[in-house]
């Protein structure tokens, strides 16, 4: 039974995926616009906040939620506070 809720969630997370990733192509401003990175360090950035949350900021729990190396998770999360604070590029018109 929880087999099939997970591949249920699944295939609704793929078909609302597919929707949002044919109205982030076809708005494409330019094509310098990297639209599979950053949807992927905002996929990744997701599930990393989600993980943190449900193991109350424990890294190594947070880790086996996610099926990864703790030590990537740590990498994973420096990385993302070193993107939030670089300063945006502006994308060429």
């Amino acid at each position: 039974m929880v087999d099939n809720k997970i591949s249920d969630y699944y295939k609704h997370v793929e078909v609302k995926l597919e929707d949002i990733v044919d109205k982030l192509l076809k708005s494409k401003v330019n094509d310098h616009d990297n639209i599979l990175l950053n949807v992927q360090n905002l996929i990744e950035n997701v599930f990393i906040k989600s993980a943190m949350r449900l193991s109350d900021n424990n890294v190594s729990k947070a880790s086996k939620l996610l099926g990864i190396n703790r030590n990537t998770l740590s990498k994973k999360i420096r990385e993302a506070e070193d993107r939030k604070h670089r300063p945006q590029k502006r994308s060429k018109r």
